[in-house]
């Protein structure tokens, strides 16, 4: 431990230096002992004690990196099914040709999303339990494990978004604030909105979309033009349920990145009894 005597700094440790015969072979100065300790270049230490400081504040750079990026779609995405957090291509189950031709086009979809300067929207629509969600989160991940560059991928199921968006109303220092959830939704690289037009389905009066709701997606997709939409519903359901201003947002690009579930697919949580 260094300490000032009379002005001067003293490092006591260094009064114990042995100093050695022995060289380094890499750069030739004398090597040096403390006591209890091997013998070392000096030289050496420096460069060792650089790379580990390089090191840390590398490491400290990708865990960052990947916090801002490939860790969102993990750390921040909004489930309102946990079971459909396992889904991938590999575990989608096609249950007809329809559904083995949309895993393929979804496949073709999520390598289109992998160069960041690709902008347009996808549509899943068609009768639920087909698969939809199912396929998004898959190319989701796709996106988020092979992407040129990393990129931030999210999923969010509009129901769930919108309960925790008006708990926030009680909890100031909630996260799921509707200034938060919109930067957040609007700024990642690619997103999914999962389920859309459900929260429409579920009030008695009307099924148009509250105001509140309307309000809140047309902030996140008026900032985007890289957005997976599912929903059950198809043109003339939304169009009656959304503003056209809204409407507008959802189909940027869409045109050749629709996919559709008919009848022809079987409801995959059809339960007899």
């Amino acid at each position: 431990m260094a300490s000032i005597t009379e002005g001067k700094m003293k490092f006591p440790l260094l009064d114990k230096v042995q100093k050695t015969n022995q060289k380094c072979p890499k750069h030739g100065v004398f090597m040096i002992k403390l006591p209890g300790k091997l013998t070392f270049c000096p030289k050496c230490q420096q460069e060792r004690i650089a790379a580990h400081e390089r090191k840390t504040v590398i490491d400290a750079e990708t865990y960052w990196r990947k916090r801002k990026t490939t860790d969102v779609l993990s750390r921040d995405s909004i489930f309102d099914d946990p079971n459909l957090k396992t889904a991938t291509f590999e575990n989608f189950e096609a249950t007809s040709q329809e559904a083995e031709n949309n895993k393929n086009l979804a496949r073709t979809i999520a390598g289109q999303y992998l160069k960041a300067d690709t902008q347009f929207n996808t549509l899943f629509t068609g009768l639920p339990g087909r698969g939809k969600s199912h396929l998004a989160l898959a190319m989701l991940k796709a996106v988020n494990e092979y992407a040129e560059r990393p990129m931030s991928c999210l999923f969010v199921s509009v129901n769930e978004l919108m309960r925790l968006v008006k708990d926030s109303f009680n909890y100031p220092d909630s996260k799921y604030t509707e200034a938060n959830m919109v930067e957040l939704l609007g700024t990642v690289d690619l997103l999914v909105i999962d389920d859309l037009g459900s929260e429409s389905s579920f009030k008695r009066d009307s099924r148009e979309a509250s105001e509140f709701t309307q309000n809140v997606l047309f902030g996140v997709l008026n900032k985007r033009n890289r957005t997976i939409i599912t929903t059950n519903l198809n043109s003339k359901e939304l169009t009656a349920i959304y503003n056209p201003k809204l409407i507008s947002r959802m189909y940027r690009g869409i045109k050749g990145h629709i996919i559709k579930f008919t009848d022809k697919t079987p409801d995959q949580r059809s339960v007899e009894f």
